[in-house]
């Protein structure tokens, strides 16, 4: 039988704590390596995973943006188009107006059968203009302007009605018991008229300068 002395058995033990000691120490260094490349592996992993993301998602906002941009650039020139297309609208019929009213002083100051039928055109023309161009003429102004051409009618129907009555013969004014009361009505009638459609116009002018100023 062999005999194993204390000192040949502490050299045994102490063998085998540096096997086991070496040994734990290889195992826990690969541990460490594997668990650091594994760890790099899932970060690079993560990484790549969130750049595609990212550019996915830059491009498509981009792209979004891009369509956006665009639509802006279309509805911007749409917009001055419009605009340039209203400025001259509205030059042009304040211009008809401006003429309209002109007429319409000058049937005022001095009412002749002659100056009517012209008015009556001037109106018709005016009318027109309006409806021609409905399409670049906001609501609220267009509203007026009929409002205005309204006006100009029964002024017209108004100095109509005077200059009938101013060339009735004497006869038959006695015969329907027409007197001086009912021109002086009929003058009084238009004076509200005209100061009703000067007002309207000066407040149509104003609208105009704040639409075409934007």
């Amino acid at each position: 039988m062999l005999e194993i002395t204390f000192p040949d058995f502490l050299e045994l033990l102490s063998a085998l704590f540096v096997s086991i000691g070496g040994a734990t120490v290889v195992i826990i260094g690969v541990s460490k390596w594997f668990g650091d490349f594994l760890s790099k592996r899932l970060l690079d992993n993560y990484n790549n995973k969130h750049q595609e993301d990212l550019e996915a998602i830059k491009s498509k906002y981009s792209t979004q943006l891009e369509n956006t941009k665009t639509e802006l650039d279309k509805a911007k020139s749409l917009f001055l188009r419009y605009s340039e297309k209203q400025f001259e609208l509205y030059n042009d019929l304040w211009k008809v107006l401006l003429q309209t009213k002109h007429q319409a002083d000058m049937l005022w100051d001095k009412a002749t059968p002659e100056k009517i039928p012209s008015f009556a055109e001037q109106i018709s023309l005016t009318r027109k203009a309006i409806d021609d161009n409905l399409i670049l003429i906001e609501d609220e102004h267009y509203e007026k302007l009929i409002e205005l051409i309204n006006q100009f009618d029964k002024f017209q129907f108004g100095k109509k009605t005077l200059v009938e009555l101013r060339n009735k013969p004497r006869d038959e004014f006695e015969n329907q018991r027409i007197d001086s009361q009912m021109v002086i009505n009929t003058i009084q009638t238009n004076r509200g008229v005209k100061e009703s459609y000067d007002k309207l116009i000066m407040e149509i002018g104003k609208s105009f300068r704040e639409q075409i100023k934007g």
